[in-house]
């Protein structure tokens, strides 16, 4: 069967450490676009944080969808329209807080537009003193990044706060984010079996540095189930890439799914083809390959 659907992780997958995508990369994508391939980014940013992308690779007008918040919602990039698949409430948002306030870690509420970024004493003095060493302005965020401890995201969230006491935060958030160096990770990885989260929460880490936690069923496999659904699209018609444990619930049955040279083991585990890292164009190689087997 013919590949009728390319769906796309974005950070270490689609983008390079550059958060760019290579020009073979886009030029490829652009025109299996014209040839009536639909395509499909899905990322744990938010969808206004995808939107430049999208917009480059001219999404808008070939019908393409974005699945943002590791499957938080579906967005219609033509009909600019957004389909929500979960929301974390206040209870949920409580149930998440009171258990991990007892460890020395930063914890993100995303929204929409609107990023909190709760701090506790250790983190606040260390990102104080990291912010006067690099001599940020005083306006710049407090969230920390994939690779650092700050990361400016105004892009996607133009609305940043930050807590410093965890009853500031928001009634509802589209996900929770625990970071931590990745060494300080680690030991959290080994709690979470003892944590009493697994039975109504996607817990995932989309970096070493960060665990992401959305309702449980809320993950990016589910919402592309419904989006090919949707499109009339079966899971031998279409080609997954991705990276990370977030991305694993795509990968996972499905023929044509490509892990990056750059992957974590585990989204390693259940792709069936290996391509090139995020900074060798590893989506373009796959695509070839897939081209190769004459299924694009």
């Amino acid at each position: 069967m013919p590949i009728k659907a390319i769906v796309c992780d974005m950070d270490g997958t689609l983008l390079t450490a550059d958060h760019d995508i290579s020009p073979k990369t886009q030029e490829l994508l652009l025109s299996l676009q014209q040839k009536g391939i639909t395509l499909v980014l899905a990322s744990g940013r938010s969808y206004l944080r995808l939107m430049p992308d999208a917009l480059k690779l001219k999404m808008d007008s070939h019908q393409g969808y974005l699945i943002d918040v590791n499957g938080s919602s579906i967005y219609d990039c033509n009909s600019q329209t957004r389909e929500r698949l979960g929301i974390m409430d206040s209870e949920d948002i409580q149930k998440v807080t009171s258990v991990f306030r007892t460890f020395n870690v930063e914890i993100q509420f995303s929204q929409d537009a609107g990023l909190y970024t709760y701090l506790p004493d250790s983190l606040y003095a260390l990102k104080k003193k990291i912010r006067g060493e690099m001599r940020l302005p005083d306006d710049y965020p407090w969230a920390s990044g994939m690779y650092s401890w700050l990361c400016d995201m105004r892009d996607g969230y133009p609305e940043q706060k930050l807590i410093l006491d965890l009853n500031e935060a928001p009634a509802s958030c589209n996900k929770i984010s625990i970071s931590q160096d990745p060494h300080f990770m680690e030991a959290v990885t080994q709690s979470l079996p003892h944590l009493g989260l697994y039975d109504d929460y996607e817990l995932v880490f989309s970096d070493e540095r960060k665990l992401e936690i959305t309702k449980k069923g809320i993950n990016k496999g589910k919402a592309l189930d419904t989006l090919l659904e949707k499109l009339g699209i079966s899971n031998e018609e279409v080609a997954v890439f991705g990276d990370s444990e977030n991305d694993i619930s795509m990968l996972a049955g499905r023929p044509y799914s490509f892990a990056m040279a750059n992957a974590l083991p585990k989204a390693k585990g259940v792709a069936n083809y290996a391509t090139p890292s995020n900074d060798d164009e590893g989506v373009y190689h796959g695509l070839n390959q897939l081209m190769t087997e004459g299924l694009l």
